[in-house]
């Protein structure tokens, strides 16, 4: 009797926990859940991201969403909650396509989705790895970026640049809002494009951003802007030092190449800049970024302006004092002796708490380079970033550093002492007043590091 009294009250409480939980999951009958694609096809590559994306909803409310690629191993799920019910989700997912597949490999993407009503609907979405994922190609031929155009001369502002993409170009749009411009050239798919169109500028000083908008006739069109800026002046705003020959890329380097100039008086500019051999040869010019339109050399001992002309040597190795006025066509220049300070021997120098055991050493802090950052502690213990002296001239500090991208730099030593802080225009000052750390664009690499104390200047030049 006390058995079948047991096997009773077990059966009882079996069909009432059975019970419990037949009803912490019981939803009554609904309809399928929806699955709305983003897209049908999408393009990755190896290596690269893509983006699945999809509107789910359900009447009662979304249980899970499966997200299978056999191939690439990938088989995620995504559980929903109950408390509460969702009955809405936007998914956004992203996967990395495995380094080692083929950019001709095509996949299919397998969406699960099931309701709390365990009701399920899959949708499928074609993965091919032969997407493109760049804008078109925008070289330009002028103006170059920094441009200046002397009003005097003309104020006709003449715009040509090429544009190229291997699957078509859609459209090229030019626009400028100070000057009216918003010049829309469909281009219907051809793989190349030349724009070239003057424009009038008015004769008065200003600066003008044109922008140049390009898009591709991709399958999932790639859009490209390139931004130039550009100077329209009555006289020369800056004047720049270039000791590199006619023809090469200035804009490789990172920092300080051309030289911008020291001090300046209405049209009266001059510099101060080190010669490191003899018969040195420089340029002047009139945009940072190119030789021209406005170069300046010698004629003789006269200063000529054209893109033909020679260059001005430097008779021997020293510091000089240099003036040129580029509207009178003069130039002069004289050797001297430094009297600024020297820091020498900073390759010994000495961390230390008790400043009367502490020797002197530069190192940098900054945003962009490997291994830097704004604390004086880990310049000193980088010491990959230490500068040396320069055994051939005392004011220079020299290193190498790898740049990660757009930099901003102060080099210095213990607690800021000695500290020259990089502001615009390659300017690296103990004495920078409210004038913060300038970011300089320099793609990644190795670069050739000096810092000339006399010249307070940088230059950090691709190696």
């Amino acid at each position: 009797m006390k058995k079948i009294k047991f096997l009773f009250f077990l059966a009882f409480f079996a069909v009432l926990f059975i019970g419990c939980q037949d009803n912490e999951d019981d939803f009554p009958t609904s309809e399928k859940p929806t699955l709305a694609l983003g897209s049908t096809e999408i393009y990755g590559a190896p290596s690269r991201k893509f983006e699945i994306k999809a509107a789910l909803a359900d009447d009662l409310g979304l249980k899970s969403v499966r997200i299978q690629i056999p191939e690439l191993s990938l088989d995620k799920v995504i559980a929903f909650g109950t408390e509460p019910l969702v009955t809405a989700y936007d998914l956004s997912y992203f996967f990395e396509i495995p380094a080692d597949r083929g950019t001709s490999e095509a996949f299919k993407i397998k969406l699960t989705l099931t309701d709390v009503s365990n009701n399920s609907v899959d949708q499928d979405i074609n993965l091919r790895l032969d997407g493109e994922f760049t804008p078109p190609a925008v070289a330009m031929d002028t103006p170059k970026e920094g441009a200046v155009i002397l009003l005097p001369s003309s104020n006709i502002m003449k715009v040509k640049f090429m544009v190229n993409d291997d699957s078509g170009i859609d459209f090229v749009h030019v626009t400028c809002t100070a000057l009216l411009i918003d010049d829309l050239v469909e281009v219907n798919g051809a793989q190349s494009y030349t724009f070239d169109k003057e424009y009038i500028l008015p004769r008065t000083d200003a600066s003008y951003v044109l922008t140049i908008t390009t898009k591709d006739k991709f399958v999932q069109p790639n859009t490209g802007t390139t931004e130039i800026n550009v100077i329209a002046s009555n006289d020369y705003p800056a004047i720049y030092l270039c000791d590199q020959p006619k023809g090469t890329n200035l804009t490789t380097d990172a920092v300080g190449v051309p030289m911008y100039f020291h001090d300046k008086n209405g049209q009266d500019f001059e510099f101060k800049y080190y010669a490191d051999k003899d018969n040195k040869e420089i340029y002047f010019l009139g945009q940072e970024g190119d030789f021209a339109p406005h170069c300046f050399g010698a004629d003789g001992t006269n200063l000529a302006y054209g893109s033909s002309v020679a260059p001005i040597k430097l008779p021997t190795k020293g510091y000089y004092k240099i003036k040129m006025n580029p509207k009178a066509l003069t130039f002069s220049f004289e050797k001297y002796t430094p009297t600024s300070k020297v820091w020498a021997d900073i390759a010994n120098g000495q961390w230390h708490d008790d400043e009367a055991l502490r020797r002197p050493f530069v190192s940098v802090c900054g945003g962009g380079i490997k291994d830097a950052s704004w604390d004086t502690w880990n310049g000193w213990v980088q010491t990959g970033l230490h500068l040396a002296n320069n055994p051939n001239n005392p004011y220079q500090l020299v290193g190498e550093y790898t740049l990660t991208g757009t930099m901003e730099a102060t080099f210095t030593g213990q607690w800021w002492n000695p500290s020259w802080r990089l502001i615009k225009n390659g300017i690296a000052t103990m004495s920078p007043g409210e004038n913060g750390n300038a970011k300089y664009p320099a793609a990644p690499g190795v670069y050739k590091v000096i810092v000339d104390t006399e010249l307070e200047r940088a230059f950090i030049t691709k190696k």
